[in-house]
């Protein structure tokens, strides 16, 4: 550990669990993935859990009879992927082996107050849609990094799509795609024991506060290019709203993220809030299943973290996205001799408010023109913040403070960690079972400029 980490640990303590980073970026279950194709690394899944459990702090094994001080890594051989059950789990031995010789998933508790559920998103999630080689011909470069709704709806349910007729083909802005997951199973994340066993934990919780540890955010991230005006660029060729960035997390696993917060809202759960990372950003807002034009109904409210100095997409935009593309300002507004983070309006208020902002650089006045209906679910974003959060949760009431640093470009000798760029509080009242979450805002200090 670094002399700052072993500062940080005697502050307070951790509570872990992997990314993807651990075991292989990209990759699921006991498989790597590279250039959209899939590969065994069951060898590897079994030694990156063998690292994890001697090197980080935490008291998790694989079964209830195994030792929590002594790793046992159960013999493996990477072997094809083959065969899946209908759940997207390959059933191979050597996989179910290796995904299973560590399980880091668990609930911690605080009293009466608090309990902190904590589920693991790679090791038995099914593979990633928009990961797939074939999702490449779904790529749009007159539109970057968006994907059409309705077809990211379709990838995700796999052969459950329309009532059980899914399409043969996926519309795209050229050739149309064959629909490559029309046999396939709906995309999952926890898998089907994990996905019972956290929904069993949030029935049975008798905490005032059910906090879902996720890695991976779960706040829809979508665009309105519908409301591009006439000739900026080449016609938006989806019915309506479109994602973006892909897949990958719990922005696009719409039937899981769905069969989730109905059980919350069914079961009257109250107290549900979500803490993530992953996004390389800061975000608030309420846990929805659905955005309009179809139901808005809000079970409980979500935070995920900045880094606090991985570089995030805002460097990437800065640095890559040209400068004559005809959509520029939707991603990077050139205002006053400098770039700024447009895509925080993108996603937040939509296009009409990004060209308006570029027009006049005048970010009140392009805020009126905000689209209503593209991120109700939305309180705050700042895809180009770095810093931490913090949860703070009382008998009435839960609020999470982002503490946002200056760009980490250089280190800092400041024994206070240096200047902040801003603080932001976001908090809820305790709301009653079967009614709606609100979030307050206020600006402790500094200017979050484009992230509200």
């Amino acid at each position: 550990m670094t002399p700052t980490s072993r500062m940080l640990g005697l502050g307070g303590r951790f509570v872990v669990m992997w990314d993807n980073h651990e075991f292989s970026w990209m990759g699921w279950q006991s498989f790597q993935r590279f250039n959209g194709v899939a590969r065994p690394a069951q060898t590897r899944k079994v030694m990156a859990n063998q690292a994890w459990f001697e090197y980080q702090p935490a008291r998790v094994r694989a079964h209830a009879n195994q030792s929590l001080e002594q790793f046992a890594a159960p013999p493996v051989r990477e072997t094809p992927v083959e065969r899946f059950d209908p759940n997207g789990l390959d059933a191979e031995p050597n996989n179910l082996a290796a995904i299973d010789s560590l399980r880091a998933y668990r609930t911690l508790r605080w009293g009466r107050l608090v309990d902190l559920i904590i589920t693991d998103q790679y090791s038995h999630r099914s593979e990633e849609p928009t990961s797939q080689i074939e999702a490449r011909a779904l790529a749009m470069p007159s539109f970057p990094d968006l994907l059409s709704e309705e077809v990211m709806r379709t990838l995700d349910a796999g052969r459950t799509a329309l009532d059980g007729h899914p399409p043969d083909v996926l519309p795209s802005g050229g050739t149309p795609v064959a629909n490559f997951r029309k046999d396939a199973p709906v995309q999952t994340l926890l898998g089907v024991e994990q996905k019972a066993w956290f929904l069993d934990q949030l029935r049975r919780s008798r905490a005032t506060w059910k906090v879902w540890g996720n890695s991976l955010g779960t706040l829809d991230s979508r665009v309105d290019p519908q409301n591009l005006p006439t000739g900026l660029s080449a016609a938006w060729p989806g019915q309506g709203y479109a994602c973006f960035g892909g897949g990958g997390d719990y922005a696009t696993a719409y039937a899981e993220r769905g069969e989730i917060y109905d059980v919350v809202r069914a079961e009257g759960i109250t107290g549900f809030v979500t803490v993530s990372g992953d996004r390389h950003a800061f975000w608030a807002g309420l846990s929805a299943k659905s955005l309009p034009p179809l139901p808005f109904d809000p079970v409980g409210v979500a935070f995920i973290t900045g880094s606090v100095s991985a570089p995030g997409i805002v460097e990437a935009y800065e640095h890559r996205f040209p400068k004559d593309h005809p959509l520029r300002a939707l991603y990077v507004a050139d205002v006053a001799g400098q770039q700024k983070a447009a895509v925080n309006l993108l996603l937040h208020h939509g296009v009409r408010t990004c060209l308006e902002y570029q027009r006049t650089g005048d970010a009140a006045a392009a805020r009126r023109l905000s689209n209503p209906d593209l991120a109700p679910h939305l309180a705050f974003l700042d895809m180009g913040g770095h810093g931490y959060a913090v949860l703070r949760l009382s008998a009435d009431r839960v609020e999470c403070e982002f503490v946002c640093i200056p760009r980490p470009s250089e280190p800092t000798s400041e024994r206070d960690g240096g200047p902040i760029r801003y603080r932001v509080v976001h908090r809820a009242a305790r709301w009653p079972s079967g009614g709606r979450p609100r979030l307050e805002q206020l600006v402790v200090e500094g200017d979050p400029d484009l992230a509200l």
